[in-house]
């Protein structure tokens, strides 16, 4: 399981060891040339690349940790078609649906999966995702929407909250093997770059690639609200442009 739990013990441990026990040491330190160089690839080049142009680089050595702009996703099954990543893919764990269902009713596996959806919506990019459901999909409510990395969860068997590993390349290798229609299965892939007051997202159809893209502006987020409703429900979307077919139009294929 990726969580940040060891993560935070080490942190606790390196910065004794850094700003305590080995204070002394400066930046001048090193001996060697080829190690200062890869110190400053490493804690410089990298970061400073991955906050500039996020789609290539990890947000882990990117060090964007959970600052709230991190890439994320939303995967959108229509009712039923979910278990297509039973039939097709032999995954590391079931999902996570079927795994609390064991222990609760189905309704309340469902509550208690949204409830990271809701976390999720505290940040502005979690508020984005749920303003694009009305335009990714012709109606949300026959959806079972999923957080992208509990689905990497599942068929990756390790996701860590780096929305690369749940983007449009996993969903290709989950459309070879489980051959959606259009319309059963979309996802909503967004990302911010640290220079922006923007963030991009993309719109993609398992079965007919990309729909939409534009971007949606980080003010709008903060100030709206995570649900949908009639006031809050679509989000104001800047620079957008349609791919192939209108989202509703190739729901039903």
């Amino acid at each position: 399981m990726g969580v940040p739990l060891e993560w935070n013990v080490f942190f606790l441990y390196s910065s004794l060891v850094l700003f305590g026990h080995e204070a002394a040491v400066g930046v001048t330190a090193p001996a060697s040339p080829l190690l200062g160089v890869i110190l400053l690839v490493c804690l410089v080049a990298v970061p400073v690349l991955g906050h500039v142009r996020p789609d290539l680089v990890s947000f882990l050595p990117a060090m964007r940790y959970y600052a709230g702009n991190w890439p994320t996703s939303l995967w959108c099954f229509r009712h039923g078609t979910e278990r297509k990543l039973d039939a097709g893919i032999v995954k590391a764990a079931a999902l996570p649906i079927d795994q609390l269902a064991r222990l609760y009713d189905r309704d309340t596996a469902e509550l208690m999966l949204h409830q990271a959806l809701a976390w999720r919506a505290l940040h502005s990019h979690g508020r984005a995702l749920n303003g694009l459901l009305p335009r990714a999909l012709d109606d949300p409510d026959v959806y079972d929407v999923r957080d992208g990395e509990t689905v990497a969860g599942a068929i990756l068997g390790w996701n860590f909250g780096d929305g690369h590993l749940h983007n449009e390349q996993l969903l290709r290798a989950v459309q070879e093997r489980c051959g959606y229609q259009p319309g059963e299965l979309r996802v909503i892939v967004l990302e911010q770059p640290m220079h922006r007051p923007c963030q991009h997202y993309r719109i993609v159809d398992a079965a007919t690639g990309l729909i939409e893209e534009g971007c949606v502006t980080v003010g709008d987020m903060v100030t709206r609200q995570p649900w949908l409703d009639a006031a809050e429900a679509a989000v104001p979307v800047h620079h957008h442009c349609a791919a192939a077919a209108p989202a509703k139009a190739a729901a039903h294929g």
